[in-house]
């Protein structure tokens, strides 16, 4: 690790932010072409419509299922590692992972609401926007990844502040 532990945490924020904004962006734009009637609703048929309503939802659930097992997986495997820096360099790809994966299933249900023009989607990207708040890369959740323990997890949940003299 080339940079202090505020630094790391200034850096995943960063990317965390951006990326998560880009979704968010297109589903207001989404929203507001379908409000204002620009957007019309493209999948006119009601059964596939109810498809659509069921199965998204489903595809995305089982999408953040898989990163979670898959992180829970390799964070386990980072936890072994004798050197802090080196689980902080190990965690930033899975972090990383974790953010792209939630960015993704975003625009699958902004595309579901594009194509369906149907509300239910805008609670399930609001619910993914909350699972993505709880599971956001604070110190905190970086400690309890890693399962840090005493003088490691105190300084990641500080920052590097607590042993300055």
């Amino acid at each position: 690790m080339n940079f202090t532990l505020k630094e790391y945490f200034y850096k995943l924020y960063n990317r965390s932010l951006v990326m998560m904004l880009l979704p968010i962006a297109e589903f207001l734009a989404i929203y507001y072409l379908i409000l204002s009637d620009i957007l019309s609703k493209i999948v006119e048929d009601e059964l596939i419509d109810q498809i659509l309503l069921i199965a998204v939802p489903i595809i995305v659930l089982v999408i953040l299922t898989i990163v979670h097992l898959e992180v829970q997986k390799r964070c386990k495997k980072i936890a072994d590692e004798p050197s802090l820096g080196r689980r902080l360099d190990l965690y930033q790809p899975i972090a990383k992972r974790k953010i792209n994966s939630v960015v993704w299933v975003s625009f699958l249900l902004a595309i579901g609401f594009f194509l369906t023009s149907d509300e239910l989607f805008s609670i399930y990207f609001a619910v993914i926007i909350i699972w993505y708040a709880w599971h956001w890369p604070s110190p905190r959740r970086v400690s309890n990844d890693l399962q840090l323990k005493g003088d490691e997890r105190k300084m990641v949940m500080t920052k590097g502040d607590a042993f300055k003299v």
